[in-house]
Protein backbone atom coordinates (compact mmCIF):
# COMPACT_ATOMS: atom_id res chain seq x y z
CA UNK A 1 0.00 0.00 0.00
CA UNK A 2 1.44 3.33 -1.06
CA UNK A 3 1.36 5.79 1.60
CA UNK A 4 1.08 8.63 -1.50
CA UNK A 5 -2.34 7.32 -1.88
CA UNK A 6 -3.81 9.00 1.17
CA UNK A 7 -4.60 12.24 2.84
CA UNK A 8 -5.24 15.91 2.00
CA UNK A 9 -1.33 16.69 2.31
CA UNK A 10 -2.12 20.21 4.20
CA UNK A 11 -4.07 18.06 6.77
CA UNK A 12 -0.80 15.12 6.90
CA UNK A 13 1.41 18.74 7.40
CA UNK A 14 -0.41 19.77 10.32
CA UNK A 15 -0.68 16.70 11.78
CA UNK A 16 2.91 15.86 11.52
CA UNK A 17 4.16 18.82 12.61
CA UNK A 18 2.46 18.70 15.94
CA UNK A 19 3.69 15.54 16.45
CA UNK A 20 7.06 16.91 17.18
CA UNK A 21 5.40 19.41 19.87
CA UNK A 22 3.04 16.35 21.32
CA UNK A 23 4.99 13.70 21.56
CA UNK A 24 8.61 15.80 21.39
CA UNK A 25 12.06 13.84 21.37
CA UNK A 26 15.18 14.78 24.10
CA UNK A 27 17.00 15.13 21.08
CA UNK A 28 15.95 16.68 17.44
CA UNK A 29 17.70 17.75 14.15
CA UNK A 30 16.20 19.06 11.06
CA UNK A 31 18.00 18.03 8.17
CA UNK A 32 16.30 19.44 4.95
CA UNK A 33 12.92 19.52 5.63
CA UNK A 34 13.24 16.25 8.29
CA UNK A 35 12.90 16.31 12.03
CA UNK A 36 15.43 13.90 12.84
CA UNK A 37 14.62 12.69 16.62
CA UNK A 38 16.33 10.75 19.15
CA UNK A 39 14.55 9.31 22.44
CA UNK A 40 16.97 6.35 23.55
CA UNK A 41 15.33 4.14 21.88
CA UNK A 42 11.89 4.69 23.29
CA UNK A 43 8.78 5.18 20.63
CA UNK A 44 9.05 4.42 17.55
CA UNK A 45 8.01 8.28 16.34
CA UNK A 46 10.34 9.72 19.10
CA UNK A 47 13.53 7.71 17.26
CA UNK A 48 12.62 8.14 13.62
CA UNK A 49 13.39 10.70 10.82
CA UNK A 50 10.30 12.37 9.32
CA UNK A 51 8.92 14.61 6.72
CA UNK A 52 7.68 17.80 7.95
CA UNK A 53 6.78 19.14 4.24
CA UNK A 54 4.93 17.84 0.83
CA UNK A 55 7.72 16.19 -1.28
CA UNK A 56 10.68 16.46 1.27
CA UNK A 57 13.40 15.03 -0.19
CA UNK A 58 16.83 13.63 0.75
CA UNK A 59 19.76 12.96 -1.31
CA UNK A 60 22.24 10.35 -0.80
CA UNK A 61 24.52 12.73 1.19
CA UNK A 62 22.12 13.65 3.70
CA UNK A 63 20.72 9.97 3.87
CA UNK A 64 24.02 9.04 5.00
CA UNK A 65 24.28 11.45 7.50
CA UNK A 66 21.53 10.68 8.93
CA UNK A 67 22.44 7.13 9.42
CA UNK A 68 25.58 8.07 11.07
CA UNK A 69 24.18 10.12 13.51
CA UNK A 70 21.74 7.21 14.51
CA UNK A 71 24.50 4.82 14.54
CA UNK A 72 26.59 6.80 16.99
CA UNK A 73 23.58 6.91 19.02
CA UNK A 74 23.48 3.44 19.06
CA UNK A 75 19.97 3.35 17.13
CA UNK A 76 19.13 1.39 13.82
CA UNK A 77 18.38 4.14 11.22
CA UNK A 78 15.11 4.71 11.04
CA UNK A 79 12.34 6.83 8.89
CA UNK A 80 8.76 7.25 8.37
CA UNK A 81 7.23 7.56 4.80
CA UNK A 82 4.32 9.23 5.07
CA UNK A 83 2.76 10.93 1.98
CA UNK A 84 4.81 14.30 3.00
CA UNK A 85 8.37 12.10 1.28
CA UNK A 86 9.12 12.78 -1.56
CA UNK A 87 8.91 9.33 -3.74
CA UNK A 88 12.29 9.84 -4.86
CA UNK A 89 13.53 9.79 -1.27
CA UNK A 90 11.73 6.22 -0.58
CA UNK A 91 13.43 4.61 -3.76
CA UNK A 92 16.76 5.92 -2.51
CA UNK A 93 16.28 3.90 1.04
CA UNK A 94 14.86 1.03 -0.58
CA UNK A 95 18.00 0.78 -2.71
CA UNK A 96 20.09 1.04 0.54
CA UNK A 97 18.22 -1.83 2.11
CA UNK A 98 15.66 -0.62 3.94
CA UNK A 99 12.80 -2.70 4.75
CA UNK A 100 9.50 -2.30 6.84
CA UNK A 101 9.21 -2.57 10.44
CA UNK A 102 5.66 -1.76 11.04
CA UNK A 103 2.78 0.07 9.05
CA UNK A 104 0.13 2.49 10.67
CA UNK A 105 -2.56 5.19 10.15
CA UNK A 106 -2.79 8.41 11.00
CA UNK A 107 -6.73 9.05 12.18
CA UNK A 108 -8.37 12.76 12.06
CA UNK A 109 -11.40 13.23 14.01
CA UNK A 110 -13.35 17.05 13.78
CA UNK A 111 -14.46 18.01 16.96
CA UNK A 112 -17.32 20.18 15.89
CA UNK A 113 -20.11 20.21 17.74
CA UNK A 114 -18.77 17.01 20.06
CA UNK A 115 -19.46 16.17 23.91
CA UNK A 116 -17.33 13.38 25.33
CA UNK A 117 -18.39 12.26 28.68
CA UNK A 118 -15.94 12.25 31.58
CA UNK A 119 -15.96 9.01 33.44
CA UNK A 120 -15.97 9.33 37.33
CA UNK A 121 -13.09 6.53 37.63
CA UNK A 122 -10.82 8.35 35.43
CA UNK A 123 -8.33 10.82 37.25
CA UNK A 124 -6.47 13.72 35.20
CA UNK A 125 -3.58 14.66 35.83
CA UNK A 126 -1.36 17.62 34.39
CA UNK A 127 1.98 16.28 34.94
CA UNK A 128 3.04 12.88 34.65
CA UNK A 129 3.09 10.76 38.01
CA UNK A 130 5.54 8.20 39.34
CA UNK A 131 2.45 6.13 39.33
CA UNK A 132 1.63 6.87 35.95
CA UNK A 133 5.12 6.39 33.90
CA UNK A 134 5.48 3.27 36.11
CA UNK A 135 1.78 1.86 35.13
CA UNK A 136 2.94 2.97 30.93
CA UNK A 137 5.85 1.32 31.70
CA UNK A 138 4.53 -1.76 33.14
CA UNK A 139 2.31 -2.92 30.20
CA UNK A 140 4.69 -1.79 27.32
CA UNK A 141 6.52 -3.72 25.59
CA UNK A 142 9.86 -4.85 26.87
CA UNK A 143 12.14 -2.26 25.04
CA UNK A 144 9.74 0.27 26.07
CA UNK A 145 9.77 -0.65 30.02
CA UNK A 146 11.65 3.08 30.84
CA UNK A 147 10.18 5.10 33.09
CA UNK A 148 12.67 7.39 32.81
CA UNK A 149 12.97 7.15 29.00
CA UNK A 150 9.08 7.66 28.85
CA UNK A 151 9.38 11.12 31.32
CA UNK A 152 12.15 12.09 28.95
CA UNK A 153 9.44 12.29 26.37
CA UNK A 154 6.85 13.50 28.50
CA UNK A 155 8.74 16.10 30.40
CA UNK A 156 9.71 17.94 27.47
CA UNK A 157 6.02 18.43 26.56
CA UNK A 158 5.54 22.03 26.22
CA UNK A 159 1.48 22.49 24.81
CA UNK A 160 -0.96 21.36 27.37
CA UNK A 161 -1.35 18.35 28.22
CA UNK A 162 -3.27 15.58 30.15
CA UNK A 163 -2.33 12.49 31.93
CA UNK A 164 -5.12 9.92 32.56
CA UNK A 165 -5.33 7.17 35.07
CA UNK A 166 -8.03 4.64 35.30
CA UNK A 167 -9.29 2.83 39.01
CA UNK A 168 -11.01 -0.63 39.60
CA UNK A 169 -11.56 -0.79 43.21
CA UNK A 170 -9.02 1.42 43.98
CA UNK A 171 -6.22 -0.06 41.75
CA UNK A 172 -4.97 1.62 38.68
CA UNK A 173 -5.65 -0.46 35.99
CA UNK A 174 -5.30 1.74 32.77
CA UNK A 175 -3.50 4.73 31.15
CA UNK A 176 -3.20 7.81 28.88
CA UNK A 177 -2.03 10.70 27.85
CA UNK A 178 -3.18 13.81 25.22
CA UNK A 179 -1.80 16.83 24.22
CA UNK A 180 -3.25 20.28 22.13
CA UNK A 181 -1.26 22.22 20.12
CA UNK A 182 -2.71 25.14 18.16
CA UNK A 183 -6.34 23.38 17.88
CA UNK A 184 -5.24 19.89 17.49
CA UNK A 185 -5.51 17.30 20.48
CA UNK A 186 -3.12 14.07 20.19
CA UNK A 187 -4.44 11.03 22.16
CA UNK A 188 -1.43 8.40 22.65
CA UNK A 189 -0.06 5.30 25.18
CA UNK A 190 -3.34 4.49 25.52
CA UNK A 191 -2.39 0.65 28.20
CA UNK A 192 -4.34 -1.45 29.64
CA UNK A 193 -4.32 -4.13 32.22
CA UNK A 194 -5.27 -7.22 30.01
CA UNK A 195 -7.52 -8.32 32.78
CA UNK A 196 -9.64 -5.22 31.91
CA UNK A 197 -9.90 -5.33 28.39
CA UNK A 198 -13.14 -5.36 26.49
CA UNK A 199 -15.02 -4.08 29.86
CA UNK A 200 -14.88 -0.29 28.47
CA UNK A 201 -12.09 0.97 30.27
CA UNK A 202 -10.05 1.86 27.44
CA UNK A 203 -12.90 3.99 25.54
CA UNK A 204 -13.70 5.52 29.18
CA UNK A 205 -9.72 6.42 29.21
CA UNK A 206 -9.83 7.94 26.13
CA UNK A 207 -13.62 10.22 26.13
CA UNK A 208 -12.51 11.64 29.30
CA UNK A 209 -9.17 12.72 27.68
CA UNK A 210 -11.10 14.15 24.81
CA UNK A 211 -13.45 16.11 26.88
CA UNK A 212 -10.35 17.83 28.53
CA UNK A 213 -9.00 18.59 25.33
CA UNK A 214 -12.20 19.97 23.77
CA UNK A 215 -12.14 21.81 27.08
CA UNK A 216 -8.59 23.26 26.06
CA UNK A 217 -9.94 24.39 22.77
CA UNK A 218 -9.38 21.33 20.83
CA UNK A 219 -11.08 21.18 17.25
CA UNK A 220 -9.78 17.92 16.20
CA UNK A 221 -8.26 14.93 17.54
CA UNK A 222 -5.09 13.11 15.54
CA UNK A 223 -3.26 9.88 16.54
CA UNK A 224 -1.44 7.12 15.25
CA UNK A 225 -2.44 3.05 15.32
CA UNK A 226 -0.60 0.40 14.04
CA UNK A 227 -2.42 -1.31 10.77
CA UNK A 228 -2.74 -4.69 12.66
CA UNK A 229 -4.92 -2.91 15.69
CA UNK A 230 -8.08 -3.62 15.09
CA UNK A 231 -9.21 -3.91 18.44
CA UNK A 232 -8.11 -0.16 18.84
CA UNK A 233 -9.17 1.12 15.33
CA UNK A 234 -12.48 0.06 15.39
CA UNK A 235 -12.54 2.33 19.34
CA UNK A 236 -11.45 5.11 17.28
CA UNK A 237 -13.78 5.21 14.77
CA UNK A 238 -16.83 4.78 17.24
CA UNK A 239 -15.63 7.64 18.75
CA UNK A 240 -15.64 9.63 14.87
CA UNK A 241 -12.32 8.96 13.70
CA UNK A 242 -11.32 8.09 10.08
CA UNK A 243 -8.25 7.49 8.20
CA UNK A 244 -5.97 9.97 6.88
CA UNK A 245 -2.98 8.60 5.52
CA UNK A 246 -1.15 5.62 5.54
CA UNK A 247 2.54 5.27 6.00
CA UNK A 248 5.28 2.48 7.14
CA UNK A 249 8.37 2.57 9.75
CA UNK A 250 11.15 0.98 7.24
CA UNK A 251 14.38 0.74 9.28
CA UNK A 252 17.99 -1.06 8.60
CA UNK A 253 17.67 -3.76 11.03
CA UNK A 254 20.82 -5.23 12.28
Amino acid sequence: MSSALYGDLAEVRACEQRIVNCWPAPGTLMIEGFAVRFANGYSGRANSASAMQPKADLGEGDIAVIEQLYREAQLPPTFRDTPLMSRATRKRLDRRGYVLKDASFGMIADFTGARFPRRTDVEIAREPSPEWLEGISRFQTPEKRSPAHLRAIVGAIRVPAFFATVRREGRAIGFACSAVDRGYAEIASVMLDPAARGQGFGRGLVETLLAEAVAAGARKGFLQVEVKNSIARALYAGLGYRDLYYYETIWLKG
